[in-house]
């Protein structure tokens, strides 16, 4: 009697734990099965995208090295420098140039400031490593109308993206809107001035009108995590950045624009931090033959991080690329040219580099 009541609990016991187990089983495959969507949001775990976007200074394929191109072969002002090396996402860098035919010239024979590069050099920059380039600058109009549509016409048949200058004034101030990693970036660019002030050339060049920008910037920040914004302004070869220069930058900063990237003095400047944002005053030179001053043979590449987790982005900067700046441009490797120039850009900061200067 006791043996069989022994056994009857026992059976009761394996079949409880059967159920268990089955119930247990169940819940188990239906979790499996939901979708990420039908999980409370409080629940699922957080996806984090990431872009890295590398930008760099002005690119100058005329003159001396458009000769160079000419004679020697397309590869070489990036023959000593790999961008591909430094794995960015997207790299960026101001077009300091047209890319015209005029016969083999590739500077005005009695104005140095008047120059373009051959039409050759599309090749240089579609094998260069550089995704996007701006063309607003001051010499962008330098051989007239036609060579800035010859100019846009080669970018466009290499795939190279641009932004600053167009053949239709209706989308001149459109953004570059370029997307990785499911991160959307705004790309404005535009100069202050040109060298050859041709009738109506703020139609084709887009100018640094606040009125403009400020409007176009607020049709698209909703709809993209980053807001870039290239200006091409200034002057030349001093050693700190205007107060012009230094208000656009504070305007752009407070007008929504989370990026703003300084061009045109062919000196590097420093790198303020506002908030969550950032001003780069200058990037100097990154291909340009200057030899006539020190500070134009010395740039640097900034490569920032852009994180993106939910719906919240936030920025910040990965590393500093010092540059050689020459006829070809060579990674900075000495090491007491790389202190003056890491102490140049930490006086110019409101930031500590150090973690940056690797």
């Amino acid at each position: 009697m006791i043996e069989n009541y022994r056994k009857m609990i026992t059976g009761i016991i394996v079949v409880t734990i059967l159920i268990v187990l089955e119930i247990a089983l169940l819940t188990y495959k239906k979790t499996r099965s939901l979708k990420p969507e039908s999980i409370p949001k409080q629940y699922q775990p957080s996806k984090i995208s990431r872009v890295s976007f590398l930008a760099f200074g002005d690119i100058n394929l005329g003159r001396t090295i458009g000769q160079k191109i000419l004679k020697i072969g397309v590869a070489y002002p990036f023959e000593k420098y790999n961008i591909r090396e430094d794995s960015s996402d997207i790299v960026f860098a101001n077009l300091e140039c047209q890319i015209s035919f005029q016969n083999g010239e590739t500077g005005h024979p009695k104005y140095n400031l008047v120059f373009t590069a051959p039409p050759e050099a599309t090749t240089t920059l579609q094998h260069s490593g550089v995704d996007i380039v701006s063309t607003a600058n001051n010499h962008a109009l330098d051989y007239g109308y036609k060579a800035l549509g010859e100019t846009i016409e080669n970018l466009k048949k290499a795939n190279i993206l641009f932004v600053g200058t167009s053949n239709n004034e209706k989308t001149l101030f459109d953004p570059l809107i370029i997307e990785k990693n499911n991160i959307k970036i705004a790309i404005f660019a535009v100069t202050s001035f040109v060298n050859i002030a041709l009738k109506d050339w703020k139609k084709s060049i887009a100018s640094p009108d606040t009125i403009v920008l400020k409007t176009k910037i607020a049709q698209v920040r909703s709809s993209v995590d980053i807001v870039i914004l290239s200006y091409h302004g200034g002057v030349e070869y001093i050693d700190t950045p205007i107060k012009k220069v230094r208000d656009f930058a504070k305007w752009s900063i407070e007008n929504d624009v989370d990026i703003f990237l300084g061009h045109h003095p062919h000196v590097t400047y420093g790198v303020e931090k506002k908030g969550k944002k950032f001003i780069v005053h200058s990037l100097g030179n990154f291909v340009f033959y200057q030899p006539q001053h020190y500070w134009t043979q010395r740039g640097y590449g900034l490569k920032f991080i852009f994180e993106k987790n939910d719906s919240v982005t936030s920025i910040d900067i990965q590393k500093f690329y010092p540059l050689n700046v020459s006829l070809q441009t060579k990674r900075l490797n000495d090491s007491t040219e790389l202190a003056k120039l890491f102490n140049r850009t930490q006086q110019l900061s409101n930031i500590d580099l150090t973690p940056y200067w690797k």
